[in-house]
């Protein structure tokens, strides 16, 4: 009896200083963890953008969406505090700081009565009061209402005046030596083109429904009328106007006119331009 009344004993002390040692290792391990925890970093929405990640975007996708360096998407990585690209999945939300985010096509400059944007950029659905000095991106749309007009300059340095009840969208060059796009939905849009260093250089593309228009250096004016129909009228240097695989060259001091679905009709005189205003 005394026998096992004392291996009982030994046991329950081996237990115990068993028992004493994890806790001596655990307790240092986990209080570390504590200490080390990293602080939350709260994102100014002034900064940058926020974006849910979406079912199918891999850190790739994302990098070649919202990054202007795709390669830098270790430094958002970084800037959301994650050591893991694995643990980005789908419902999370990732700050997209401004350092780090595209670069706009365009800066609205000024507007006067009811402008609006609609930031497609940022999935925004609805559309918004405009801001002077805003820029514009990939897939932003512009549009004027009644007695509304507003101006917009690209970096390539091409000024953009759209009248009311007009309606733009911007586009994005399909490679870095494709010019940047515009898209007139309706309305009437002046382009003031800057000449360019290359001869052989586009140095903008500007649609319409009914027919697209390559320029240089030049000043014109587009119009698309109610039924998509289009109207360029050349005021300095030359535009070449295409549809359904005809091209016309557009020189000063001429117009052409594009029924939709219709080649565009030889080029025509047309009355001196107006005076664009001042930057």
């Amino acid at each position: 009896m005394g026998y096992l009344l004392t291996h009982q004993k030994q046991i329950s002390f081996n237990l115990f200083h068993t028992l004493f040692l994890i806790l001596c290792i655990v307790v240092p391990i986990t209080h570390g963890f504590t200490d080390s925890k990293k602080p939350i970093i709260q994102p100014n929405p002034d900064d940058g953008i926020t974006i849910i990640v979406e079912k199918g975007q891999t850190l790739s996708i994302i990098s070649k969406t919202y990054l202007d360096d795709p390669r830098k998407w270790k430094e958002l990585l970084k800037s959301n505090q994650i050591d893991n690209p694995n643990l980005i999945i789908p419902g999370m939300k990732l700050w997209i700081p401004k350092s780090l985010g595209k670069k706009p096509l365009a800066d609205l400059q000024r507007f006067t009565g009811t402008t609006e944007v609609l930031k497609i950029s940022q999935k925004q659905n609805d559309w918004a009061k405009a801001k002077n000095g805003e820029g514009l991106y990939a897939k932003d749309e512009v549009r004027t209402l009644k007695d509304s007009e507003a101006q917009f300059v690209f970096l390539s340095g091409s000024r953009f005046e759209i009248t009311e009840n007009s309606h733009v969208i911007m586009e994005r060059g399909k490679s870095d030596t494709e010019p940047d796009e515009l898209f007139l939905r309706q309305g009437r849009i002046r382009s003031l083109i800057p000449k360019s260093s290359g001869k052989n250089q586009k140095m903008f593309l500007l649609k319409t429904e009914a027919a697209e228009s390559v320029v240089k250096g030049t000043d014109f004016l587009t119009e698309v009328d109610g039924s998509g129909n289009t109207t360029l009228s050349c005021y300095e240097g030359a535009v070449l106007v295409s549809a359904e695989k005809v091209t016309v060259q557009v020189n000063a001091g001429f117009a052409t006119y594009v029924e939709k679905g219709k080649p565009p009709l030889k080029p025509f005189a047309v009355p001196n331009p107006p005076i664009p205003e001042e930057k």
